[in-house]
């Protein structure tokens, strides 16, 4: 796993990493899409940007033998 901070590239100010959740919902039934992702945030400037799964990191959607 990548560090759980880093630089901000507007403002200089240490960044955030955050998991986030989104729940879709169907119109017109009970069935629900959630899809979770990561993303670096700025607290000073609320600058964001999602976080990249490259070599090194190890995503839900990976598989690791």
């Amino acid at each position: 796993m990548t560090d759980a901070i880093r630089e901000c590239p507007l403002c200089g100010e240490m960044m955030r990493l955050v998991e986030r959740t989104v729940v879709d919902r169907v119109p017109g039934s009970a069935q629900e899409k959630t899809t979770r992702f990561r993303e670096w945030v700025c607290p000073e400037c609320d600058y964001f940007e999602e976080q990249e799964d490259g070599p090194g990191t190890s995503g839900a959607g990976q598989r690791q033998d």
